[in-house]
């Protein structure tokens, strides 16, 4: 099976790892590191930063040290990470409503500089003739392959994935850390001095605590009890602020113990699911998932079939502006796949025909092979 696919293993079953790494593809941060690491309310660290690529053409200095009453965003992304790129129209869009406020982004990747130059010479999807490069001119983007900078923060702060944004405040402290497409709020009322520290800090503690009751949800659902898990679940959820990233990660969790339970809920938490995001990789494992359940003999309801083979139809439009050939063919596989459960072969064949061509992966040819000798069993 494609490892890109299938890395998920049964999502229909909905394990709580899985869950969880459903959570990590949505954008959501648990920021739980020690009391003796960088997190909220510490001191940023100075900046050490080898080489600044692009500077908003001059408006913007070489940031070593943080000055008073600004507000910067540390931003940490590579060449090769698609949800980093898929940030960066977002990235650009808020440099352009904040950079006369006193705020300044600075993306940072630890890769080398002619690795990054390179990349910023690709046209971005979607638009005709605007490159990377002239996508990120409009915030600082900056290559520092010694990791100094990776080190003070991404890793004094537990971080382990990318994109990550660090805010830091009018004060030099950090005030948030978290995927950077979730930082609208937290950027806007830092900027307007709305910020409640405080309460952020409790919210990661919600986290925290939350990090605990899934070990006890998990066991929960492995012995068959998931409408108890779900009861324990909505006590948890009663006092969270709906703001916050714990009740987004919460809901996540929440919405496939529905669908896992099953029943007239089970679809439309399903749509929710996989309508919520723009992340086609994720789709396709959720999707996929339906696919597992069919083939493993379970009595899947038709609304489901056709609600998966809808998101998956919804993920390739979405892996094809992204212009990853293997991702895009294992997405049109899993589009094939629920095509044909839902006994549309014709159709079938035309995306499996589409998967081979962009792919040279023997089992998407086999799979095709396996719908052509059923088109001509059924026209026998």
């Amino acid at each position: 099976m494609s490892i890109a696919r299938h890395s998920f293993g049964k999502l229909s079953r909905l394990g709580l790892a899985a869950i969880f790494a459903v959570s990590a593809f949505s954008g959501f941060a648990t920021n739980s590191v020690s009391a003796d690491e960088l997190t909220i309310g510490s001191k940023a660290p100075a900046l050490d930063i080898e080489h600044w690529v692009s500077d908003r053409d001059g408006e913007f200095k070489q940031v070593t040290e943080f000055e008073a009453n600004k507000v910067y965003i540390i931003e940490f992304w590579a060449t090769w990470c698609g949800p980093c790129l898929r940030s960066m129209p977002h990235l650009a869009e808020l440099q352009d409503k904040y950079a006369d406020k006193g705020v300044q982004l600075i993306s940072v990747s630890d890769e080398d500089l002619s690795k990054v130059e390179k990349f910023l010479k690709r046209k971005v999807p979607g638009e005709k003739e605007k490159t990377y490069g002239e996508l990120t001119s409009a915030y600082c983007l900056t290559a520092d392959p010694d990791e100094s900078v990776y080190e003070d923060y991404m890793r004094a702060a537990g971080q382990t994935g990318i994109p990550t944004a660090f805010i830091v405040g009018k004060d030099g402290m950090i005030e948030w850390i978290g995927h950077p497409t979730r930082m609208d709020q937290p950027l806007a009322q830092v900027v307007e001095g709305k910020w409640d520290r405080e309460k952020y800090v409790h919210s990661l503690e919600k986290a925290a605590e939350f990090e605990s009751l899934a070990k006890e949800l998990w066991d929960m659902k492995e012995d068959g009890d998931a409408k108890g898990a779900l009861a324990e679940l909505d006590v948890f959820m009663k006092d969270l602020d709906k703001d916050s990233e714990v009740f987004a990660n919460s809901s996540t969790i929440r919405t496939q113990l529905v669908m896992e339970i099953g029943g007239p809920e089970a679809v439309k938490a399903f749509k929710k699911i996989t309508g919520d995001t723009e992340n086609p990789e994720l789709i396709n494992r959720i999707a996929w998932g339906i696919v597992e359940q069919v083939q493993g003999g379970d009595d899947v309801e038709p609304e489901m079939v056709k609600a998966a083979c809808e998101a998956a139809k919804r993920a390739v439009e979405l892996a094809k502006k992204v212009g990853d050939d293997e991702q895009t063919a294992a997405i049109l596989d899993t589009h094939a796949n629920l095509l044909f459960i839902c006994e549309k072969l014709d159709e079938a064949i035309k995306v499996q025909k589409e998967a081979i061509e962009l792919s040279d992966d023997e089992q998407l040819a086999d799979f095709y092979e396996k719908l052509l000798k059923a088109k001509k069993k059924k026209d026998v």
